[in-house]
């Protein structure tokens, strides 16, 4: 109903009710429950009707009074409109602006009413459309019914609206459907329609996709061959590394086999050395002294090879660490030029030196620049005959240095001088050797990132050059020395006629007539200072035990354990040491030695058939005082250790001479320094208690008596008794120069009982009364 005001009701033949109201005539029928209403466009007087203003007559003609008149009809006469209107899209809409055809848009190519699909972009996303019906009786009752299929879920119906609008709609295909029902209510069953596609953004189209599927399989199928190829490369590289542990393992097997094979080789060779060298130095005999000196040279020449076996073996497997720093060259090889001027005289070669290098310092190691130059005229001897010479030439050109060996010699065959940096390779069989000399010379020039040259003629001599940088940038950082890798170290050069031991750092010497505590305790027969000698082999044990018998009272023990079980129960001056023993070797005993308190004072000197720089610093790292290389001379030993105990002597000496007891001067290591300063702590905290004693001193010290006295001894030269008395009497001279207090207040104040008895102890001490100390 168009209103709810009811002026009149009448009801036809058909049943159905006719209603006037305020906004109408509605016709009601029953049998639908549905409502027709007709407005004054449909014929009425007007929309308002009069109350009670209503009648039908006997034929069913029905009359309804309003405002403007009365409405007569009679319904049997009203029929519905039997048009459906068909419905025209007339207009397109895009953001509000209306499209044409061929417009910049793209869209129509024809007008909207006869267009059967429109396409629109991923931008194009908000647009609306116009329609109409052509049905113009009762045209404002028309109703009209639209869905997107695609979009909407069901249909729209709308009375007075002639647009619809879309925004954001999703890329599809999508179908607008509108239809219209005339105002009888009569549907065009058959809706109008337009297809409307909405393209996707570029990366949703298809070919995107299909590009970015591609890259997909194409990024997955890269990374599973990267993943396979990676792990297969690990794969390879664990066997590579696996394969090279195993030759690492192999080569280092080698080299041990040489290192214990020269172990074995230089244990023998010092027992006929050493004996040997003793012999020389007493026999008078000319035949049995040059004998013995023929037995001298052979042992050398087979001490020459192994020590070239070795140097070779280690340079081959890598274990010659380039340690280069700024030397003199001139005086490094001067050095060993003049080794050879006996051989020279003896040969009746004219040997000489040219250089223009004096003074000039270059970068590398000087180590193996010995080896280098004592090969090279180790060569050059061999093959040069009396009367012949060889010239040493040394200088800089190019940012180079030239280092040149020319001989007037044998010279070598142009065919065989290919060969000459081979190992094992010698040029002829007239002269012994072992062929490995200048193969060693080559390897360690190429350490230098250097170059060798020959030039020989047969018959007329032959020229080694070298050229090695002279530049710092010509080494990698880990090939230059730093100051914290700087140590004393002895290293073996060996040439044919003899070894020569070049020690870096020369012993004092003693000036005649002077005496060490260690010779005068010797002559007298008392006291001699104790030397423990660790070694396995009985030979050298015993050796050793029967030259320094002499002059030392010696204990001998057969590895590091026994050794150090000895050290616990007697007290050791030195101990002299082997490396390679068994149950615990000369490095674990040295570095227990240094590392406990109780034992640290003791000198520890390492002997060992070991000559190369690792080994020597493994020695010095563990705390040991000094390192020599078998085969060794019992003169260099016997010195070493005279130094050794020299060295504490002065320390004592110092203690002695010296009222106060400083203990950086006395103490020859940390450890000891720090024990001198906590023992001095202890006593000064107990200067005044008299009941202060030495047990009560070494159970502050966390030792037994018995080590503490050992320790005091050998560190001070007193018992741990006289250290107190010392600290006291000490204090005593601090207090009786200050004036402030007499001497019976300083006797208590430095833990004496009775002042008589603090007196009596002062001039023995001193020699004079506290009263006159000082005057």
């Amino acid at each position: 109903m168009p209103n709810n005001v009811i002026h009149g009701i009448l009801e036809d033949s058909s049943g159905n009710l006719w209603l006037s109201t305020n906004q109408g005539l509605s016709c009601f029928q029953p049998n639908t429950a549905k409502f027709r209403n007709y407005a004054d466009s449909d014929g009425l007087q007007s929309n308002q009707f009069t109350n009670n203003a209503h009648y039908r007559t006997s034929d069913g003609q029905m009359y309804f009074g309003g405002i403007n008149g009365i409405t007569l009809f009679h319904p049997e006469q009203i029929v519905d409109n039997p048009y459906t209107p068909p419905v025209v899209i007339t207009q397109l809409h895009l953001f509000n602006r209306r499209v044409f055809p061929n417009d910049d848009t793209g869209i129509l190519k024809t007008d909207i009413s006869g267009t059967k699909s429109i396409t629109l972009s991923s931008k194009q996303s908000m647009f609306s459309l116009d329609f109409v019906v052509s049905n113009y009786i009762s045209g404002n009752h028309n109703t009209f019914a639209y869905m997107l299929q695609g979009f909407d879920k069901e249909w729209y119906y709308s009375n007075s609206l002639r647009t619809v609008s879309y925004s954001n709609l999703p890329a599809g295909t999508y179908h607008f459907l509108v239809k219209a029902a005339n105002s009888d209510g009569k549907w065009n069953e058959t809706p109008t329609e337009l297809e409307i596609v909405v393209l996707p953004v570029w990366y949703k189209t298809w070919w995107a996709i299909l590009l970015f599927v591609i890259a997909f399989v194409s990024i997955t199928i890269f990374i599973f061959r990267y993943f396979w190829l990676r792990k297969s490369m690990e794969a390879k590289l664990q066997m590579e590394r696996v394969d090279k542990e195993r030759q690492k393992e192999v080569s280092e097997m080698k080299l041990r086999f040489f290192i214990n094979i020269s172990h074995e080789l230089r244990t023998p060779l010092t027992l006929i050395l050493a004996p040997v060298q003793e012999m020389l130095d007493k026999v008078s005999d000319r035949w049995l002294h040059r004998q013995l000196e023929h037995v001298q040279k052979n042992t050398n020449r087979l001490l020459h090879l192994v020590n070239q076996l070795m140097d070779y073996r280690r340079a081959e497997l890598g274990v010659f660490n380039l340690k280069v720093r700024l030397n003199l060259i001139h005086n490094v090889v001067e050095k060993n030029f003049l080794f050879y001027e006996r051989l020279a005289q003896r040969k009746r070669i004219a040997y000489n030196l040219s250089s223009n290098a004096e003074g000039r310092e270059i970068f590398c190691d000087p180590d193996y620049m010995e080896l280098i130059v004592n090969n090279l005229l180790s060569n050059a001897f061999k093959y040069t005959g009396e009367g012949k010479s060889i010239t040493m030439t040394l200088k800089e050109e190019n940012h180079e240095l030239l280092l040149q060996v020319k001989d007037t010699g044998s010279g070598i065959p142009i065919d065989k001088q290919g060969k000459i940096f081979e190992r094992f390779y010698q040029a002829d069989n007239e002269h012994l050797g072992s062929g490995i000399g200048l193969s060693l010379v080559q390897r360690l020039v190429e350490l230098h990132h250097g170059r060798i040259e020959l030039e020989s003629e047969e018959g007329v001599g032959s020229t080694f050059s070298i050229y090695l940088p002279t530049e710092e940038s010509a080494y990698l950082p880990e090939e230059k020395l730093v100051e914290s890798e700087s140590i004393e170290e002895q290293r073996v050069y060996t040439t044919n006629n003899r070894d020569m031991y070049v020690i870096d750092t020369e012993d004092e010497e003693i000036s005649e007539g002077e005496t060490t505590p260690d010779e005068t305790a010797a002559k007298d027969g008392q006291n001699k200072e104790s030397i423990l000698i660790v070694e396995d082999n009985p030979d050298i044990r015993q050796y050793l035990c029967e030259e320094l018998g002499k002059t030392y009272h010696i204990l001998k023990a057969e590895n590091g354990e026994e050794a150090l079980s000895i050290v616990k129960e007697q007290e050791v001056g030195l101990i002299l040491t082997d490396v390679m023993m068994p149950v615990m070797d000369g490095l674990q005993l040295c570095k227990q030695i240094k590392q406990n308190l109780r034992t640290c004072h003791i000198p520890v000197i390492i002997l060992s058939a070991k000559t190369d720089l690792k080994e020597q610093l493994e020695g010095l790292q563990v705390g040991a005082d000094d390192y020599i290389p078998k085969p060794f001379s019992m003169i260099m030993i016997a010195t070493k250790i005279k130094n050794l105990f020299r060295t504490r002597y002065r320390a004592i000496e110092h203690y002695s001479n010296s009222l106060k007891v400083e203990p950086e001067k006395v103490a020859l290591n940390p450890l000891d320094e720090e024990l001198l300063k906590k023992a001095i702590a202890i006593v000064e905290k107990h200067m005044d208690n008299v009941e202060f004693s030495t047990e009560i001193f070494a159970r502050e010290m966390c030792m037994s008596r018995s080590n503490l006295h050992i320790k005091m001894k050998a560190l001070t030269g007193e018992s741990a008794n006289d250290f107190i008395r010392k600290m006291r009497f000490n204090q005593a001279c601090k207090l009786l120069k200050e004036g402030k207090y007499t001497v019976s207040e300083i006797s208590g104040m430095v833990g004496f009982n009775t002042p008589s008895y603090f007196a009596t102890s002062f001039k023995k001490y001193f020699g004079c009364l506290p009263s006159e100390y000082g005057k």
